[in-house]
């Protein structure tokens, strides 16, 4: 998906913004993420309805999800903002 080949550009992103020494490198990756993560996040199911079980595809969109607030969380840190721990 669109949304784990950006999370997979963290590193390379941040190396880049470093050597370049340019932090809004960062800023407009985290800007991009998290509209990727909000399409995503519109277009599926992360979690079952109601007494539905959780199956294999659920287990991987949470981790989905929990990487990508992770990614997020560190890149604002490295640029020194705050993140909320929940929207």
């Amino acid at each position: 998906s669109a949304l784990l080949g950006a999370l997979q550009e963290f590193p390379r992103t941040v190396a880049f913004a470093a050597e370049v020494r340019e932090p809004h490198r960062i800023a407009r990756y985290l800007e991009e993420l998290a509209g990727l993560y909000h399409r995503w996040y519109d277009n599926c199911r992360v979690i079952p309805l109601g007494d539905d079980p959780i199956e294999p595809v659920h287990q991987t969109r949470l981790w989905l999800n929990d990487a990508t607030g992770q990614v997020l969380r560190n890149g604002l840190t490295l640029l020194g903002v705050g993140a909320p721990e929940r929207m």
